[in-house]
This record gives C-alpha cells, structure tokens and sequence, in this order.
C-alpha cells in the first residue's frame, strides 16, 4: 500500500461534509439520481460545469461565517463512478469489497444491517438491487428560496440522469435539534484530530484519528486505509465513505408503545420514564448516567456497570458503548488510539414534526411519513459503520443480554417469536418489557465514496 503523501490535514481537499454538518444552513434537499446508460462523457461534462458550486472544507472554528448562500456535496456509488470513468483509459482499484458490492449486495449483509422483513430492500423506495442509484447531490442552502434556486443549478440536464428519488429536510428551525421520537439528537460525535476542537479538547474521550474517517491518513492502528485509485492516482485521497439510509419512524407506535406498558403504573410521566431508558437519555439530551448532566459529553458507563441508570441495552449505549470495554489491569490508550469503530454523523430528519402533545393518545391516529436522513461517513465501511449495526445494535447477546437487540432502531423483525424485549435493571429484579415493535423501518439505502477535489478533477479528466 503506497504511503500518504499527507502528513497534515489537507482541509481544502476534502468536501466540507467531512468538517460541517451546515448548521447555519437551515435547508436542505437531497437527490438521488441514476445515471443513464452510456450518458459518461454528457455526466463528466455536466459534473466538470458543477465542479465550482461543489463545497470544500476550511479550517475554521466556525463553518457559519461561510458567505454563500447554499452549499453542494457530491457523491457517488461505485456504479454511478464506472458509468462516469473514461472507457479502457481510466481503471479503479483499491475499492472496499462492500462498496463495490452495495449495500443489497448478499444476503448476509442484509440480515448484519437489520434490512430483513419489513425493512427488506425489495420494499424500499430508493437504492439496492430494486432502484439502483448512481449519484448523491446534497444540497443545503439558508433559506427555501435559495434551496430551490440551489437544486435548479445542478440536476444534470435531461438524458444523463434520472431522478430516482428527493428527500427534503426538515427544516432546522422547525427541528430545534431534535429527532421525531422527541430526544435531542447529535449530541456525541467523534472530535478529528487536527480540527479546531482537537485543540480545544486535547483530552477528549471522543478524539479520533483522522484517517477513521478519512482516506491517506493515518487510523487508530497507524496504519492506512487501502487507498481507491483511479487510472493509477490516488483517487480516495482525502475522500471518505458515505452510508446514507432513509429511516421512518413510527412516532404514534412508539409513544402508544410507551402508554400502553406503564398503564399499570397509573402515572402520566411513567411513559416518558420507559422512554428515556429504552433511548438512554432523558429528552432534552441528559444521559441516564449517574452523576452527569445534561452538558457533559465526556462520562463513560464505567460509573454505571449494571445498569441501573443507563440500561446495558439503551440505545445510546449500543450506539457508542464507549469505556465499556476497558480493562482496570491494562494502562489506558489516548482516545484517538482506541476510538476504532467510530462513525461521523451528518444526518437530519424529514417529514413534518409530530405534534408530541397528543403522544400517550392510544387513539391518535398519524398517517405522515416522517423520518431521518441518516448520513456518516468513515473510512472503513465493514470496521465501522457494519461493525456497530452487527455487533452492538442487532446482537442478541450484547455485554451477556439474552434474545434482545437495540430497542429504538434494531431489527425487531429478526426475532421470530414475537417476544423481542428489552430489559430494565433495577432492584430488588429487572423489569423487562416484551412485544417491542419495529420503531424505525428502512425506506431506502446505498453506500456512496465522497471524492476529495483532485479526485473529482481526476474523474472529469481535468486533473494534471
């Protein structure tokens, strides 16, 4: 494997994705298109004339003070990247099995995501094997207009693509940073060594090396990633993978869920209670830890090893399980030495906002498809991003739990029996709650590559 030619963060090559999440941009829309056959020198031509309107990163403390007033990332499967390659003249290599494969690609990585029964692809609207898609243009702009103006300027013309599916955000004012299930939501990410908040946070536990989430630097291993290449350049350089997945929540279901196991309890809040321990934290974001509040990012589940506070099955312990893997008998690594399966978030949600004050309503009845555009980025798809759907929110056996996966987002349907549980530790015994439905059911999917800038002028042939 060829060294990195890097060995400082190149920011300006990279999409800025990869640094922001566009919080100042409050709109956002994203298409999903695929290309049509034989349409490769019309789609270079069209991606070359789009090349200037596409966002690279700058290091920045803050990315609002960004004067535009919408931004473009682009990314692409690795079909939709074959239909733009120059025929015989420009050969890829060095693509992770997984992408090459797609998201729908066999029948194991369907049941090691959860995308079996109600989430099978051949249900959904968009991606896999059913409604292939070639292209990614994430548009986020600050206001509709601008969005709307934004999207105008560049769909490819009529004949190179076709437009397969839209999924415009909800917008930020409206979401207030929540999620539809009513929790606060992005609240722990990995910190990029290099950035402005690595300097900030030099003792972080949420430090992570660079290249876990980018190509040509150096992972929590020291190693490399193996690097992409494109006519023998170096074309995953500063480039990242990008999982994007179109999650629906059944928000009625879950608030009646809620209701109707504490009905005995005969208090309005036990619902809430039941919640925030199936989520891991208490709505306004405060994790169930005991001891921390609600601004503290940095606690581990070391201060709460059984649970008591925090349950051992909680989301948000599945999501990130953090120290639980420490050993008293082994020194400590540096965060960014043992964040290994971290993911970057930059996702937002869609559809419109559930009025939550009807949520314990048994008899509300909700017909809006709403969701969230769930977006990460990671350099190695089957370490990280396959690794956590795998091994920690669909195991049935995590940290010793029995016949129980994640129970906001894990694949219910896998359990045969109907009893799909979760269990709530206490004393003197464990409550546990059984007959957990599917909250959260997968429309659609794909894995796509974010192409660095000498990566995207590499493929429309304008690089030197």
């Amino acid at each position: 494997m060829p060294e990195s030619s890097n060995t400082l963060p190149v920011w300006s090559e990279m999409q800025g994705l990869i640094l922001s999440a566009y919080p100042h941009m409050g709109h956002a829309n994203y298409l999903l298109c695929r290309l049509a056959e034989g349409s490769g020198p019309a789609a270079r031509e069209w991606l070359r004339g789009l090349l200037p309107d596409v966002t690279f990163a700058m290091r920045k403390p803050r990315m609002e003070r960004y004067d535009q007033d919408h931004n473009i990332n682009v990314a692409l499967t690795y079909r939709g990247l074959t239909t733009l390659c120059h025929p015989g003249s420009h050969k890829l290599a060095g693509f992770s099995f997984p992408f090459i494969q797609g998201i729908d690609g066999e029948e194991h990585r369907r049941r090691m995501l959860g995308d079996t029964g109600s989430s099978d692809p051949s249900t959904w609207h968009w991606g896999g094997r059913h409604q292939p898609v070639d292209l990614l243009l994430a548009v986020f702009a600050r206001d509709a207009t601008a969005l709307e103006k934004a999207i105008a300027g560049c769909e490819p013309p009529p004949g190179v693509t076709t437009r397969i599916c839209s999924i415009p955000a909800l917008p930020l004012d409206q979401a207030k940073r929540r999620e539809h299930f009513g929790f606060v939501d992005g609240i722990s990410q990995p910190i990029l060594e290099g950035t402005h908040d690595a300097e900030r946070f030099p003792e972080s536990s949420h430090l992570t090396k660079l290249g876990e989430i980018v190509l040509g630097y150096r992972n929590a291993d020291g190693g490399l990633a193996e690097m992409p290449m494109l006519g023998g350049r170096r074309f995953g350089e500063n480039g990242s993978y990008l999982v994007l997945r179109q999650l629906e929540q059944d928000v009625p279901g879950f608030w009646k869920y809620m209701a109707k196991q504490t009905m005995h309890d005969g208090r309005p809040e036990a619902a809430e209670e039941l919640a925030a321990k199936i989520v891991g934290r208490e709505r306004d974001g405060t994790p169930l830890v005991p001891y921390v509040n609600r601004q503290d990012n940095e606690f581990g589940f070391a201060e709460d090893p059984y649970g008591y506070g925090c349950p051992i099955g909680a989301h948000i312990r599945r999501a990130n399980p953090r120290d639980s893997f420490s050993d008293n008998n082994v020194p400590s690594h540096r965060a960014s030495l043992s964040n290994r399966h971290r993911i970057l978030r930059r996702g937002r949600s869609y559809g419109p906002v559930f009025d939550q004050g009807t949520r314990f309503d048994a008899r509300t009845e909700d017909t809006e498809k709403r969701g969230l555009v769930f977006i990460c980025l990671n350099a190695d798809l089957e370490r990280q991003f396959e690794f956590i759907q795998q091994n920690w929110i669909n195991s049935s056996a995590f940290f010793g739990l029995a016949d129980e996966r994640d129970p906001l987002i894990g694949n219910q349907d896998a359990d045969r029996t109907g009893r799909c549980r979760f269990t709530v530790p206490g004393l003197p015994a464990p409550t546990r709650v059984d007959g957990i439905p599917r909250f959260v059911t997968v429309k659609g999917g794909e894995y796509f590559f974010l192409p660095g800038r000498r990566a995207l002028l590499n493929l429309v042939g304008d690089a030197g």
